[in-house]
């Protein structure tokens, strides 16, 4: 697909459809476009938001998509934003319904920028009814999982942290399955799928599987069926990935 040219996240239509949205990044513009699952387009749909660095795109069970504007590699803005939009219900619409804009701020962060960058981020997903953000941390190795407890356009919000785990190289995406049982998250080098605990909605702090993978810059991932991930590198490249290759952590 030529109007993608570094894809930067990936959602599978939760409307019945097979179509998967998808976006560029920073060096793109603010449409987004349908996919199939053979990475033909479907559909491009001018959303007028802005895209100072689109990162990830998530959608509930309402049918609503969520677009992460908070990649911020030198961890210095201080215009993090996450907007919502109506999924359009067909592929034929050729526009989006309403959309909302959430700003949001890390409360622990108070320099910008810090002395240690840990407050960039790529990866947003929906689960049990909450956004939540997993943050790509810049000289070290470790992910925090954060959730917004709700998101209100008329101010600023504040994600609470809820976990954090070792998970080595950089996390560049992220997506809960739509049962809301697993997450699935990407990173520079590998995949993994954790499975939530009980009466927690800190994933991290679940059983593990990983698999590592060499296919050049991966930076999006959704689910394709419960047995199967969909993964999208930066050169528009589209994998499948079958839960049952991973291997137990």
């Amino acid at each position: 697909v030529l109007e993608i040219r570094e894809c930067s996240g990936i959602a599978q239509s939760r409307l019945g459809a097979d179509a998967y949205w998808v976006h560029n990044d920073s060096n793109g513009s603010s449409q987004l476009y349908a996919i199939n699952k053979q990475g033909e387009l479907l559909a491009a749909f001018p959303t007028e938001l802005p895209n100072v660095d689109w990162e990830d795109i998530t959608t509930d069970n309402s049918g609503n998509l969520y677009i992460g504007d908070f990649g911020n590699f030198e961890n210095n803005r201080r215009d993090l934003t996450i907007y919502e939009i109506t999924e359009p219900l067909d592929t034929t619409t050729r526009s989006v319904g309403k959309s909302a804009a959430y700003r949001f701020a890390y409360s622990e962060q108070t320099e910008f920028p810090p002395a240690k960058r840990i407050y960039d981020c790529e990866a947003l997903f929906w689960a049990n009814g909450h956004l939540h953000i997993l943050s790509k941390s810049l000289g070290e190795t470790i992910t925090r999982l954060y959730r917004f407890e709700n998101l209100e356009s008329n101010q600023i919000n504040h994600p609470v942290q809820i976990g954090q785990f070792d998970i080595g190289p950089r996390v560049t995406a992220a997506e809960a399955s739509p049962d809301g049982l697993q997450l699935a998250i990407l990173t520079n080098r590998s995949i993994w799928v954790f499975t939530r605990p009980n009466q927690s909605d800190n994933f991290l702090d679940g059983p593990g599987k990983m698999l590592s993978i060499q296919a050049g810059q991966c930076e999006a991932i959704c689910w394709a069926s419960p047995e199967e991930l969909l993964i999208a590198n930066e050169d528009r490249a589209l994998f499948t990935v079958p839960l049952d290759s991973l291997i137990e952590y």
